[in-house]
């Protein structure tokens, strides 16, 4: 079977991560490249050997050679794109938060589905080894029954990264704040690790960054469909901004993932020693910027993707997947603008205004 063939739309932040990813493939390549900055597709032409580059993804769509799109844009961007993709009988993985709201979420599912397009949305977090053995040990009972799970994502974004481009900080563009840009890889994978949620109440505001509209702080109770409780706090105001962590605990002991590293496995009858990580992981800074690089993760899910499309099969983080956090998030977002409590599954109005701190 000959290489997979990969597009790549948007050339921002997370534009080196996917493209490092597909170049360590051995069955994948990169054969074209998108952004509506011409500087951008010389730079990564020139950077990833690329054949053909694009100022208009529309036209690149044409281009019959390509298997699969990536589409790395803004979040706003993702339905309509997802859209003309799948049309164009174009396999997509698109980066996280899927869309700005459920509204477009199940949209973009729709469609690829009518279409028979195979949908992924990056998670990477989920195929860190760390993270799988801490489920396999919800899953097969090792930590007894599940009492309760906090994440809790302590972040700092400084104004010049809300400036860094116009749809950042807006409902529009963002579809929120700091629960779906900076916490949105935690909250995912507590639902991946703890399961379904039946009913939260949360609330958001925005204290200190006076220029956008959204979230830089939030929190969250809830239930799980399991029986668990849980928490969720969210912030880009803390400083000086702290990593990202699941704290889970169940009638036989504590679990605490910290970042990409197991830093407690305090379970009745097991050697913590087996567990914690020991090795030192760099994937950049995440607690104060925009800052991870470390790609391993992405090349996983990629790879794995590949497999499902030659195989026929559901990616592991497919669209309904890739939902599960969006759904969440939008359940606090709902829950502090009626001052209710929300029950999954959530209807969505898409509805979203500013809360600041009085």
């Amino acid at each position: 079977m000959g290489k997979t063939r990969f597009a790549l739309i948007g050339g921002g932040m997370a534009g080196p991560l996917s493209a490092n990813a597909i170049k360590s493939i051995d069955n994948a390549e990169i054969i074209a490249f998108c952004d509506v900055n011409e500087a951008v597709c010389q730079q990564y032409k020139k950077e990833y050997q690329i054949p053909y580059v694009y100022t208009d993804y529309k036209e690149m769509l044409k281009n019959d050679d390509i298997d699969v799109v990536c589409v790395i844009t803004p979040p706003f961007l993702h339905e309509q794109m997802v859209k003309d993709i799948a049309k164009s009988k174009k396999h997509i993985i698109c980066e996280k938060p899927i869309a700005t709201n459920l509204i477009e979420a199940d949209n973009m599912i729709a469609v690829c589905e009518k279409e028979g397009i195979t949908l992924g949305v990056i998670f990477m977090y989920r195929f860190m080894k760390q993270a799988l053995t801490i489920k396999d040990a919800i899953d097969s009972g090792k930590i007894g029954r599940l009492l309760s799970v906090d994440c809790i994502g302590k972040s700092f974004r400084s104004d010049e990264y809300y400036a860094s481009g116009k749809w950042r900080g807006t409902w529009s563009g963002e579809g929120g704040g700091s629960l779906i840009s900076q916490t949105v890889h935690f909250i995912d994978l507590m639902l991946f690790i703890a399961g379904d949620v039946e009913s939260l109440s949360g609330d958001y505001m925005t204290t200190i960054h006076d220029d956008i509209e959204v979230d830089d702080m939030a929190n969250a109770i809830f239930k799980f469909k399991n029986g668990a409780i849980g928490s969720v706090v969210s912030s880009t105001a803390i400083k000086p901004g702290y990593p990202r962590r699941l704290e889970i605990h169940g009638e036989k002991g504590t679990i605490i993932l910290e970042e990409e590293k197991i830093i407690q496995w305090k379970i009745e009858g097991m050697n913590e020693d087996d567990y914690l990580t020991k090795e030192i992981i760099d994937s950049g800074d995440t607690a104060t910027k925009a800052g991870y690089v470390n790609y391993e993760l992405h090349k996983l899910q990629i790879e794995d993707f590949i497999e499902a499309i030659q195989n026929n099969r559901k990616p592991k983080i497919d669209g309904h997947e890739g939902r599960r956090a969006l759904e969440f998030i939008r359940a606090i977002y709902i829950s502090g603008m009626t001052g209710k409590k929300v029950q999954f599954p959530v209807e969505d109005d898409g509805k979203t205004y500013k809360k600041s701190l009085s």
